[in-house]
């Protein structure tokens, strides 16, 4: 089931830069410049898509348009439900990813003895 909080979750929780490494040459060309990520916009191809950080919203400055994951993958040619589909998976190996990269640092830590 497709919810508000799967597709805020997708939006705005799985970094683009994230999706356009797993989309590896399935997707647009892209590059880190100046402390940004940028990709070629799916609307004008031109390299200028850059993500803010703070949203994860990919905004070209060539044409003006914005692009989020889902966008991202049906302008590549992917309908709506396959594209979520693609997304929440590799959202939720994110997030496994994430809470293993914790309970390592975790384990790394050194125990706190109480006097």
């Amino acid at each position: 089931m497709i919810t508000r909080e799967l597709l805020r979750a997708i939006r705005n929780d799985l970094p683009m830069k994230l999706t356009l490494t797993r989309l590896g040459h399935h997707g647009p060309r892209s590059k880190e410049f100046e402390g940004y990520f940028r990709f070629q916009c799916p609307h004008c191809d031109e390299l200028r898509a850059t993500v803010n950080p703070k949203n994860n919203l990919a905004h070209c400055f060539s044409c003006g348009q914005n692009t989020n994951n889902i966008d991202l993958l049906m302008l590549l040619g992917h309908d709506f439900v396959p594209a979520v589909t693609i997304l929440r998976n590799w959202l939720e190996q994110y997030r496994r990813d994430l809470g293993q990269e914790k309970a390592s640092v975790d384990s790394d830590s050194p125990a706190t003895v109480a006097s």
